[in-house]
């Protein structure tokens, strides 16, 4: 009998087929049933698990989701049935959290191992849970933080213009105590002047003065230190009439005719 070209080639495809399979199995590995224990965990949220996505224990692949159902009771949970292959132990203690690999990656079951204490768990036991984080729930924090950054610049304006007007409403007496406070500066900067090249005077007791000579001092000064200001501010050395006026009045009225100065 005469076998024809396509049979031939048929066959050949055929044993080379099954040879690669034969090889693919000793060399991998591979069985057609696996081994392994189902364990249950429970959800309020699963951020888009699916079934068979992959189950990992710290960072490593050592299952698959199984089924996932909703349950309803008091309130509405996702429950998983985690396939762990033989061989992997989980304890009781350890806690189950949806994930995802990178950014916009697969999502999956991460496994948080427990601690050393608890003993391992057995095919139908439950493991506790970690609820994922929401995305929905990072924008509503967002706006809220946002909220609260908008109100208290507005708190932060009022009282700015709270403070301006303050500042407005006092400021002849502001202009005032920083006019005293040069002028002490002045004086304190003449005292220092004076006891550095006379210091003897220090341990003498000079001259009394009266009221109205320090007053006429005072505004001696006081008119010597505006001109020192006017020309420091390449301004007119010449203080103004109204300026002069004022001091000539102050001198006069504190003046007391027939008084030994």
């Amino acid at each position: 009998m005469k076998i024809s070209n396509e049979l031939k080639t048929g066959i050949f495809v055929v044993v080379c087929v099954v040879a690669f399979g034969a090889l693919a199995i000793r060399v991998g590995k591979i069985t057609w049933v696996k081994k392994g224990y189902l364990l249950k965990t429970q959800f309020h949220y699963t951020g888009g698990v699916k079934k068979h996505a992959p189950v990992c224990l710290s960072g490593v692949e050592v299952g698959e989701v199984k089924d996932i159902r909703l349950l309803y009771g008091q309130e509405t949970l996702v429950e998983l049935d985690l396939w762990i292959r033989e061989g992997v132990n989980i304890r009781l203690d350890s806690s189950a959290m949806a994930s995802t690999f990178g950014l916009m990656g697969e999502k999956y079951i991460e496994i948080k191992s427990g601690t050393t204490s608890p003993e391992y768990a057995k095919e139908g036991d439950a493991i506790g849970s970690t609820e994922p984080f929401r995305m929905e729930e990072l924008v509503e924090i967002g706006k809220k933080v946002a909220g609260d950054i908008s109100k208290t610049t507005q708190d932060i304006g009022l009282v700015a213009k709270h403070v301006d007007e303050i500042v407005v409403e006092n400021r002849p007496r502001i202009n005032s105590m920083m006019e005293n406070f040069d002028e002490t500066s002045s004086n304190f900067r003449d005292f220092s002047d004076d006891v550095k090249h006379h210091p003897w005077k220090v341990l003498l007791k000079g001259k009394e003065m009266s009221r109205e000579e320090m007053d006429r001092e005072r505004a001696q000064r006081l008119l010597a230190h505006k001109k020192s200001l006017a020309a420091t501010q390449l301004e007119t050395p010449e203080l103004s009439a109204a300026e002069t006026t004022i001091a000539a009045s102050s001198t006069k009225q504190n003046f007391i005719p027939g008084k030994k100065t």
